[in-house]
C-alpha cells in the first residue's frame, strides 16, 4: 500500500483532525496564512497531514506564531531541490510503466506532490513501485489491466461451464 493511502486511512491523523476543528473553534483570532513566497491560501489541516508527528495543539500554536511563515507545498518543494538532486544522483530516470517515457525525480515530484521528500525518495527508489508519467497513462493502463483480469474471469467461468457439462 502506497505511503498517500496509508496517511488516507490513518485514523490518529483524522482524530488530531477532529482536535484541532475544536481547538480552532476556541482561538479568538484564528490566523488565515498565505504561500510567503507565492501567496497561494495556506490550508491548516493540510499542514497538520504534513506534520503527523505533531500534536494539534503544536500545530495551532506555530501556526498562530507571528514570527514564523509557512510555504505552499510547491514552494517548500521547490527550497528542496538539492535533496530531489541528490535522489537523482541514485537513479537518474525511470519509465512509465504504459508509455515508457523517460520520468525524472523532479516530474515524478509534481506527479506525486502530497508526498514528502522522504517519501518521494522511497517510492522512486523502489523497483516494485509502478511509475507512470501522468494521470492518462495510469487510467489507461489500469483500464487495460483489469479489462484484462475480467476476460481472465470470463475465461475461467466458461471453462468450469464446460467441465461442469462434460
Amino acid at each position: 500500500m502506497s505511503l498517500f493511502f496509508k496517511k488516507l486511512n490513518n485514523a490518529d491523523l483524522w482524530n488530531k483532525i477532529q482536535k484541532l476543528r475544536q481547538l480552532i473553534q476556541t482561538e479568538d483570532n484564528f490566523k488565515k496564512r498565505t504561500c510567503w513566497k507565492c501567496g497561494k491560501d495556506l490550508n491548516i489541516y493540510d499542514f497538520l497531514s504534513d506534520n503527523v508527528d505533531f500534536t494539534p495543539e503544536y500545530i495551532l500554536k506555530l501556526w498562530q506564531t507571528s514570527i514564523l511563515e509557512f510555504h505552499c507545498c510547491e514552494c517548500f518543494r521547490y527550497l528542496k531541490i538539492n535533496e530531489l538532486n541528490s535522489i537523482a544522483n541514485e537513479l537518474k530516470e525511470r519509465k512509465c510503466l504504459f508509455c515508457e517515457a523517460s520520468i525524472d525525480i523532479i516530474k515524478f515530484s509534481k506527479f506525486h506532490n502530497y508526498l514528502k521528500i522522504f517519501e518521494l525518495r522511497s517510492l522512486w527508489l523502489d523497483s516494485n513501485f509502478q511509475v507512470f508519467c501522468d494521470n492518462l497513462c495510469q487510467r489507461k493502463y489500469y483500464k487495460i489491466y483489469y479489462d484484462f483480469l475480467k476476460k481472465s474471469k470470463l475465461n475461467k467461468e466458461k471453462q468450469l461451464k464446460i467441465k461442469d457439462k462434460n
